[in-house]
């Protein structure tokens, strides 16, 4: 009896060709999903820099009505500054940020007023892009969109009816 039990303590675990056939597994899941991790990585970083420049946006908004006077959101490439322009000639800068590494986002002014409207009430549409890809529905860049009142959205994909 003494016999038995040792020998079914000895008998737990796995052999090495079930452990080498679980690996074999684990490894071809791994390569069947790394495409769509790179997927996942780009689309983070453009949901990253979407995020940063609608931050800088609201913020400059919210400048512009505690300072009582115009503040510019300024973007280029993969920069976003938003400046105090009570001296339009030499304009002060009140941040600066950069996007995630691979975004860039289109070159444009957006300037709002005391009352937080931008002061020469158009729409204003900013879209991001990847220096690494192609915006698609697989790779989602999103847009800023300033309507003439003031109101700020961040559209998810800016290929959509994002208007």
């Amino acid at each position: 009896m003494r016999h038995l039990i040792a020998r079914s303590r000895l008998q737990s675990g796995f052999t090495l060709v079930e452990l080498m056939v679980g690996l074999a597994v684990a490894g071809l899941l791994v390569m069947a999903a790394a495409p769509h991790f790179a997927d996942y990585g780009i689309n983070s970083r453009l949901r990253e820099s979407g995020n940063t420049v609608y931050t800088e946006a609201l913020m400059a908004q919210s400048e512009a009505i505690k300072r009582n006077r115009t503040v510019r959101l300024s973007t280029n490439g993969s920069t976003v500054q938003v400046l105090d322009l009570t001296d339009p000639t030499n304009p002060v800068v009140l941040r600066t940020r950069t996007l995630a590494a691979g975004a860039t986002v289109a070159t444009g002014t957006v300037d709002f007023g005391s009352q937080g409207w931008p002061t020469n009430l158009t729409a204003v549409a900013l879209n991001l892009s990847s220096t690494v890809t192609t915006c698609s529905a697989d790779h989602r860049c999103p847009g800023l969109r300033v309507d003439a009142g003031g109101a700020i959205r961040l559209c998810g994909n800016q290929l959509d009816n994002c208007s």
